[in-house]
């Protein structure tokens, strides 16, 4: 079951729903908004971004056969997933469209501004699913499906940085809220342990996949790091002693399962059932 229809509703700034994927995908505006009306440069990906293209949709009328978001973000993963980011600009975009480059940057400005939708677009893959059985297990498994998104989307760490404000991720967000105050949490702890849990897993997932790009994901290993503590002073470094070869052995799947488990344990702490 789809956490309270969450998918079906259009919020403020979503213009076009697709249904094509496991969750209901919103699609913003094929046209950028005027640098010129606010006086200074809008960040693509702020929130000031996301309104002003939802403002430019609104006035927009859609022609047949002519470009849209839609077909310009498939075109653009496309390219993406074949040649990596590297590969990708507004330039590519067009030619595999079979447009000029001038064409689109009437509708998308930079490859700024390609990654700010991509990035919103993939977070349509994540599954509200409710699981049956209480707040926990369903924020458990909105957080799993956030890291199986996350690891398997083709833009790489580097390309997303700080919050994220399109109409996908703000179902995401809206859906982990609406888990934490059903849990019994105030407004203001729900906000609070929504950011936490949300950051948690883009940074858990953001190492992950920097590391495995590196080849440097293998763990360090008890033995090795022991024999490392063995090189240094006897009188430093006494928890790491006790506790360092676990800590170099833990693998990233139980990183992200304890760290999740210690996270909502502080939230069930603060439910008023525990008062």
């Amino acid at each position: 079951m789809v956490l309270d229809g969450l998918v079906k509703r259009r919020s403020s700034v979503e213009t076009t729903l697709r249904s094509d994927s496991p969750g209901s995908r919103a699609v913003l505006p094929a046209d950028p908004p005027d640098p010129a009306s606010s006086g200074e440069p809008v960040a693509p990906g702020s929130v000031r971004w996301w309104v002003d293209r939802a403002a430019v949709e609104a006035r927009r009328k859609p022609r047949a056969g002519g470009l849209s978001t839609a077909r310009i973000i498939d075109t653009a993963l496309e390219i993406l997933r074949e040649g990596g980011l590297d590969a990708l600009s507004v330039r590519a975009v067009a030619v595999r469209l079979g447009t000029s480059a001038g064409s689109l940057y009437r509708h998308i400005a930079s490859r700024e501004e390609l990654v700010a939708l991509i990035a919103d677009h993939v977070m349509g893959d994540i599954r509200l699913d409710r699981t049956g059985r209480g707040w926990r297990a369903d924020v458990e498994a909105l957080l799993r499906e956030m890291r199986r998104v996350f690891l398997e989307q083709p833009l790489p760490p580097s390309a997303t940085r700080g919050e994220a404000y399109g109409p996908n991720m703000l179902r995401v967000v809206d859906a982990a809220l609406g888990l934490f105050l059903e849990a019994g949490l105030t407004n203001e702890q729900a906000a609070y342990a929504t950011s936490t849990t949300l950051k948690f897993v883009a940074a858990a997932t953001s190492i992950q996949r920097s590391a495995a790009s590196q080849a440097t994901g293998r763990k360090a290993g008890g033995a090795d790091f022991g024999q490392l503590l063995d090189a240094l002073p006897a009188s430093q470094f006494t928890a790491l002693r006790v506790a360092g070869p676990i800590y170099a052995d833990i693998s990233a799947d139980d990183v992200f399962t304890q760290g999740m488990a210690i996270l909502l344990d502080g939230v069930a702490s603060r439910r008023p059932d525990r008062w």
